[in-house]
């Protein structure tokens, strides 16, 4: 092994290098850094605008430079050991403008003339870039200008001012031999990781969720039930289209066949991705005007009804879009709720105290819940300026929700009784948030996020013993919360950019409660931060720091609370080169009791147990450490490895403790002990066969430590695998995870899921697209999850029903309609969400 790397160092070219539109006189510096005993003398300012995107292998450092400069008007000459770099015009005045084909790409690597009109002759040249743009500095007024580009029409453009704007060139077909050249499917730069989808994963995909997990991109998950993303720590990825946020509903309505490229970001400086610390954008082709209207409908079988249907319509007209959402979600089964085994430690008539058991066994249960989300939506967008407004509603009614069953007491002699729980209840919420980003000269740039969410929730809840024992509580609620995020960046040449931000809201809680215990509750709960950043960015290395203060402040019926905390977060990420991405994130923050924790109200839950929160509860600080490398060798194989640390300290833990004079036990609150997790993974894909059979794995290993009261320590181990195959207009998938396990951070309740597994099939055209899936067919039963925890005073061990682990059938069917022509799709909008709630449950 050592007389190979001592062959391969003494082998190496002396300068190997990677640019990815670099500007020249970066490059430039890079070299000479690199190289302090070259003697390289250049202009910086004549060079700025002018990119590269070479790859570097020469022994030679005039060779070096001259790979460098390409085809840009850039000319290199050496003298007495020294090499002279010097652009062929200079001025204070630049022709500028960019160059797209009918289809809206970008026309990359064109040749842009700029000739005397009176008799052709050259003045100078330049060379658009991977976006289309050039400029070319040249101080010579109304020029005729020749653009020319394999595979377009040559176009010649008489320009009487220094703004060319967008020229269109028209496609030239052109007979070309036979070559076959295997391009790039995943390039990672120093702050992000660029993947291109294949024309099978597109066709294949219903939505972007879809081809998200169709790519089985290595540094994201997707979880097989509610289709979350997020990277492999857990964390939840924000998704966007084309720069602009977009909810997973949103995302629905994408047509997949338009997206170009999907870029996976870490911390990305860009304004317009808000300071969110990962995210996922998809770059889909935009269209002038027109529209389209998308129907999609999925049901399940075997598991009672569970439908989703949706309704959407885009019309684009210039510069603005605007968006129509309506859905309708119903569900009704049979197959939802919990047995409980429960053991209470109670007082005695002696004074002493004797462990009681209470086990509320399941046997019926029938659930019922109708959703309709309607949503309109309006984007302005330019190069400088962006503006949404979005407008929601949400009428959410859950007419039934009832459980019924036999309860044990141990205390009765283990005499049992027929008990019913029943749950209704009805939400309305209406939404509004805005977006507004503004690009300033001087490469500043202001970024303003309103919201405000509304939300009135009727809560009946009745628990009824066959011994006459009844509890009601009804809840009727007005929540509301308003937030307002402004941040203002100013970049500083192209590698350093400076942010200053503030942001502030409330969450309020007008909460009454009537039936068997009677409070008229105010909650609220606000907040006020600043905070200051910096970004440093260069062809290998990505750096960004961020601080700030935050003021919180509670006020539960007149019980106030304040507190003041500092927090910060750092990150860092190094590209060795296009196939090679190292990253590591520190954050130090704090978590935030929610109202419902902090509520003063004691409620009766059942016999034995009473809930109520705690207005004293503290903030909780935690640490958050991890590091990640990713590898993509080749477009067949690419893989990430990570690991994790996360500390909570002084965390917020459920408590149990005694109840009327020993005979109950009452829920509470308070801040104890440590929470400490480590997590390391490994995510990888294969593709075989010319990409039609591509294989996915994940291994990861936990390690929790939890200290205080809830002394435990829990090391769960999980994988999840999936494989697809292509064939024509058809795919096949199958995916399996192993039981999902927990310890939850609150407590020592240990937490088992089941394992999922299913196989999928679907078929596709530019307008359908079908798919069967058949999930958990190994599976039997109802049963989803376990969990246990045990205190001095309460211990549970609970089995949870439902129909997500239960074996089902799905069909699933999307068509689009178009109308007009230039249609937009994707950015479209979804199902909003209203206010939290400050219910106790």
């Amino acid at each position: 092994m050592l007389t190979v790397l001592t062959y391969a160092s003494a082998s190496a070219d002396k300068y190997s290098y990677s640019f990815s539109n670099t500007p020249i006189s970066e490059a430039i510096v890079r070299i000479s850094k690199d190289h302090p005993e070259v003697s390289i003398s250049f202009i910086y300012k004549e060079l700025d605008h002018y990119k590269t995107s070479a790859i570097i292998h020469a022994d030679d450092a005039y060779e070096a430079l001259r790979q460098t400069i390409g085809l840009n008007p850039i000319t290199i000459a050496s003298s007495n050991g020294s090499l002279y770099i010097e652009a062929l015009q200079r001025g204070r005045y630049k022709y500028q403008g960019r160059l797209i084909g009918s289809d809206s790409d970008p026309v990359v690597g064109a040749t842009v003339l700029m000739l005397n009109p009176m008799d052709s002759t050259v003045v100078t040249y330049g060379v658009s870039d991977a976006d289309g743009f050039f400029s070319v500095p040249c101080d010579k007024r109304d020029v005729l200008t020749k653009l020319s580009c394999l595979g377009y029409k040559t176009t010649y453009r008489r320009l009487d001012s220094f703004n060319a704007g967008t020229i269109i060139m028209q496609e030239d077909a052109i007979n070309l031999a036979t070559v076959t050249v295997e391009g790039s499917n995943a390039t990672a730069y120093s702050d992000k990781t660029v993947y291109l989808p294949t024309q099978r994963q597109k066709n294949a995909s219903q939505n972007a969720t879809d081809l998200l997990r169709f790519m089985a991109i290595p540094q994201i998950k997707i979880n097989a039930l509610n289709n979350v993303v997020t990277d492999n720590f857990g964390k939840e990825i924000s998704l966007f289209i084309n720069g602009l946020a977009a909810s997973a509903e949103e995302l629905e309505g994408l047509r997949t066949a338009d997206v170009r490229r999907v870029e996976y970001l870490e911390f990305p400086t860009d304004p317009r991705y808000k300071g969110v610390p990962k995210a996922v954008n998809f770059i889909v082709q935009e269209y002038i005007y027109g529209g389209y209207t998308k129907t999609s409908v999925s049901e399940n079988f075997l598991v009672g009804l569970s439908s989703r249907a949706n309704i959407f319509s885009k019309f684009s007209y210039r510069k603005m879009n605007y968006d129509l959402y309506v859905g309708s979600n119903n569900w009704d089964n049979h197959h939802i709720g919990s047995t409980v085994s429960g053991n209470y430690h109670l007082k005695t008539d002696q004074d002493g105290y004797v462990d009681a058991k209470r086990d509320e066994l399941l046997e019926n249960t029938h659930f019922r819940e109708n959703q309709i989300p309607v949503t309109f939506r309006a984007t302005y967008s330019s190069d400088k300026i962006q503006i949404r407004n979005t407008a929601g509603f949400i009428h959410d009614n859950t007419p039934i929700s009832d459980i019924d069953g036999k309860v044990m007491f141990s205390r009765r002699d283990g005499n049992s009784s027929q008990f019913k729980r029943s749950n209704p209840t009805r939400k309305n919420s209406a939404i509004y948030s805005g977006s507004f980003f503004f690009a300033m000269p001087k490469g500043y740039s202001l970024d303003i996020t309103p919201t405000f969410n509304y939300t009135h929730t009727d809560d009946r809840l009745l628990y009824m013993a066959a011994d006459n024992q009844m509890i009601i509580r009804n809840a009727d609620e007005d929540a509301y919360n308003f937030r307002i995020n402004a941040n203002a960046r100013k970049s500083i040449g192209r590698k350093h950019s400076l942010m200053a931000g503030i942001n502030g809201g409330q969450w309020s809680n007008n909460l009454q409660y009537s039936g068997t215990n009677h409070y008229t509750d105010k909650f609220r709960l606000g907040f006020a931060a600043g905070l200051v950043g910096y970004n440093y960015k260069s062809s290998k290395i990505s750096l960004g720091a961020d601080m700030g203060v935050c003021w919180e402040g509670s006020d539960i019926n007149g019980k106030t609370q304040n507190d003041v905390y500092p927090w910060t977060h750092v990150n860092v990420q190094y590209s060795l080169n296009s196939r090679h991405l190292f990253s590591a994130y520190f954050q130090y923050a704090s978590n935030s009791p929610t109202i419902s924790q902090k509520a003063s109200d004691i409620l009766q839950d059942n016999e034995y147990l009473y809930i109520t929160g705690n207005p004293f509860v503290r903030n909780s600080r935690h640490i958050t450490f991890n590091l990640a490398y990713t590898w993509l060798p080749a477009n067949i194989f690419g893989m990430s490895a990570f690991g994790e640390y996360f500390g909570n300290y002084d965390r917020l833990v459920t408590v149990y403790s005694p109840y009327k004079d020993g005979e109950a036990v009452i829920r509470d609150y308070k801040n104890d002990g440590d929470y400490n997790r480590i997590h390391l993974g490994l995510a990888a894909n294969l593709k075989l066969f010319d990409g039609k059979l591509q294989l996915y794995a994940c291994p990861e290993q936990y390690f929790y430590r939890s200290s205080g009261i809830y002394d435990t320590k829990y090391n769960p181990f999980v994988f999840t695998a999936q494989a697809v195959l292509y064939f024509g207009h058809c795919y096949v998938k199958g995916y399996y995870a192993t039981p999902e396990r927990q310890l939850w951070s609150d407590s020592n309740t240990i937490y088992r899921s089941r394992n999922f597994h299913s196989m999928e099939g679907g078929w596709s055209n530019d307008n359908w697209n079908v798919r069967f899936t058949a999930a958990n067919i190994f599976n039997k039963g109802w049963v989803g999850a376990s969990l246990r925890m045990s205190s001095d005073y309460y211990s549970e061990h609970r089995m949870n029903y439902g129909t997500y682990f239960h074996p089902r059938l799905n069909i699933s069917v999307t068509y689009t309609i178009n109308y007009g022509r230039k249609v937009q799709r994707g950015n479209e909008v979804g199902q909003q969400s209203g206010a939290s709630s400050g219910i106790l449950k």
